[in-house]
């Protein structure tokens, strides 16, 4: 009969089999804390538009048109007359009115758009579609209704 003659040094089975789920552990744990903690979402302004957006007649073929908008992202919005601007019935025009020039997460603020010589386009229509656009945020689609005059 011979005998099993262990090797100083050797690791048995169940040692070996701890120490690999050790290290599958360490590096699962590794994984975890990298998105945890580096794997952050980047702070950033959102803006969306609340109430009822609305067109407005004022002298000859001019109007007027009004949103509130609110920031539901997670940084401030800074809204100057230059960086907004709105885009509707074929015109752009930068923003004439801003209520607050810097939106914390969660405050609103009013804008104000004046539009010359493009009455006739929304005259007779129940609701116009723009695009509003603030730089450094992106574009928001807004549906204004059309107050007729009296």
């Amino acid at each position: 009969m011979s005998r099993l003659k262990a090797r100083r040094g050797d690791l048995s089975g169940p040692v070996l089999a701890i120490l690999v789920t050790l290290v599958l552990l360490a590096i699962g744990a590794a994984i975890i804390a990298y998105f945890v903690l580096l794997g952050v979402a980047p702070q950033q302004g959102v803006i969306t538009y609340i109430g009822q957006p609305v067109i407005m007649k004022i002298g000859d073929d001019n109007f007027i048109a009004n949103v509130t908008i609110k920031n539901v992202g997670s940084a401030n919005v800074t809204l100057t007359l230059t960086k907004v601007q709105l885009n509707i019935t074929g015109t752009r025009v930068n923003a004439n009115y801003v209520s607050k020039t810097n939106l914390l997460p969660g405050e609103t603020a009013t804008l104000g758009f004046y539009v010359p010589d493009r009455w006739p386009a929304v005259a007779g229509k129940e609701t116009i579609s723009g695009v509003l656009i603030v730089r450094d945020v992106g574009t928001l689609e807004v549906v204004f209704k059309v107050i007729r005059p009296g």
